[in-house]
């Protein structure tokens, strides 16, 4: 089997959603099941297998665009706007764990006691 150009040479499931790969190269990665059999060939593909979730992902929400019957130039826009949105509930989260007005005004204090 094969994930990109990579052997997927074992896979252990380390719980109900998440396989545990061990690659051609010895390298291990975890990944969710689901996203694991959506993405494995039979025959070696092509690109690296963040190449391969991108792709997969990046059809499936072209494909929710074209059914709504957008144009081209909204894909950029949308790209756009899911960062924002990825980076302002990222924000949201810092603010309520660390009581701070973001990620750039996180205690010192608190970053160290973290690491204890």
């Amino acid at each position: 089997m094969f994930i990109g150009n990579k052997e997927v040479r074992t896979k252990d499931l380390e719980n109900g959603k998440v396989l545990v790969i061990v690659l051609e190269d010895k390298s291990e990665i975890e990944i969710n099941k689901e996203l694991y059999d959506i993405i494995v060939t039979e025959k070696v593909g092509d690109g690296t297998i963040m190449d391969n979730i991108n792709n997969y992902f990046a059809r499936k929400f072209v494909a929710e665009l074209a059914y709504f019957d957008l144009e081209f130039y909204m894909v950029a826009n949308i790209a756009q706007s899911m960062g924002v949105l990825v980076h302002n509930l990222r924000e949201e989260l810092l603010r309520k764990t660390f009581s701070c007005q973001g990620g750039d005004t996180i205690s010192l204090k608190k970053l160290l006691k973290e690491d204890e």
